[in-house]
């Protein structure tokens, strides 16, 4: 029985998957099982992986029902005692099974665990690590983190030990059509600590077919959207502190949100958002209704904002100032955020109410 199940969803890979197997035949670590599950693909995928002779490698089909389907695919066959996963188009540091088998091994306590990885170009040319993109080296109890920071960078970079799995009977969310490795690890946060290995495991390659590129940007929020309010609704939020929820709510809100005023106003009134403090409910109350004022975009919503804010946080100028703005007509409004914004360039001190840098 090997130890290490890695598991590679595989549509239309022909371009990128010799490299992909390549990277894990050629591992330090030589105990493990790799099953590639093609789906659906209408390229040659199928016909280049039948080539690899190497009885480790498995490939089953499916009919094309996306990547967590075929995650699923995979873990129903896998026979690891330790998991993780593969795209087509990223690849393994030799290390990188190694490294991760080792911690896992000696750290009992620990059901996950993940590394650093390299952002490279479609050629293959390093452009940043994945560290550089987070605050030190989280550890632990990462749930709180993960609420705003996916600091793992990608699946291929975490490692799992497959009673965690079953323990807890996680599974990719089939509809969770992006970011669906988001979503189980958020779930494995709930209950399990993360380790991290100072080291390299993965390179992810950035490039124009990848499905964040390529899938339609509305599928994609619907999915990181569902992924939240699924965190948000665990029994796990409940005990995040106020900052880390602040985060949450403020890239809920601002970006995950964005334009869709009747979903944010429905999120104002989730029981989790009633009960955070009162000032931090105005503020991000006020930079909801900031994005909307300049354009004259949904009036209504935007005074009952603004009010609902003056009312838990009345000592605030700059809900003041926004509630003035709401009321008067688009050919002022702009013209005074062309100063606010003139001023700002003259002196960074100085911050507008619109500026959610200065939250």
């Amino acid at each position: 029985m090997p130890r290490v199940s890695v598991l590679m969803p595989a549509y239309n890979g022909e371009k990128y998957i010799n490299q992909a197997i390549e990277s894990v035949l050629t591992q330090e670590y030589p105990d493990w099982e790799l099953i590639v599950v093609n789906d659906g693909s209408t390229d040659n995928t199928e016909q280049i992986v039948s080539k690899i002779k190497d009885c480790r490698v498995i490939c089953v089909y499916q009919e094309n029902r996306g990547q967590a389907a075929a995650l699923n695919h995979g873990l129903d066959i896998a026979r690891g005692e330790y998991i993780t996963t593969l795209d087509v188009d990223d690849w393994f540091t030799p290390n990188s099974l190694n490294d991760r088998v080792v911690f896992l091994d000696d750290n009992p306590e620990f059901d996950v665990v993940y590394g650093d990885g390299i952002f490279c170009d479609e050629s293959g040319h390093p452009m940043k690590r994945f560290s550089e993109l987070r605050n030190g080296d989280v550890r632990g109890d990462v749930f709180d983190v993960m609420l705003s920071n996916s600091f793992f960078g990608t699946g291929a970079n975490v490692m799992i030990r497959r009673s965690a799995l079953d323990g807890h009977n996680i599974r990719y969310d089939e509809s969770i059509v992006w970011c669906q490795d988001y979503d189980l690890y958020l779930r494995l946060a709930q209950k399990c600590q993360f380790g991290f290995v100072d080291a390299l495991m993965v390179w992810y390659r950035v490039h124009r077919d990848n499905m964040t590129i390529t899938m339609p940007s509305g599928r994609r929020r619907e999915s990181l959207v569902r992924t939240k309010y699924k965190a948000l609704e665990s029994v796990r939020f409940a005990r995040t502190p106020i900052p880390q929820k602040v985060d949450f709510f403020w890239g809920l809100l601002m970006h995950d949100l964005d334009k869709d005023v009747k979903r944010q106003v429905e999120l104002m009134e989730h029981r989790r958002f009633q009960v955070l403090p009162k000032p931090e409910k105005a503020r991000l109350m006020r930079l909801c209704a900031s994005n909307y004022i300049p354009l004259r975009q949904n009036e209504r919503e935007v005074r009952e904002m603004l009010k609902k804010s003056w009312k838990l946080f009345p000592y605030d100028p700059k809900i003041v100032i926004m509630l003035v703005f709401a009321y008067l007509n688009k050919g002022p409004i702009k013209w005074l955020f062309n100063i606010w914004s003139t001023i700002k360039l003259r002196n960074q001190s100085v911050s507008s109410p619109f500026d959610q840098n200065n939250r």
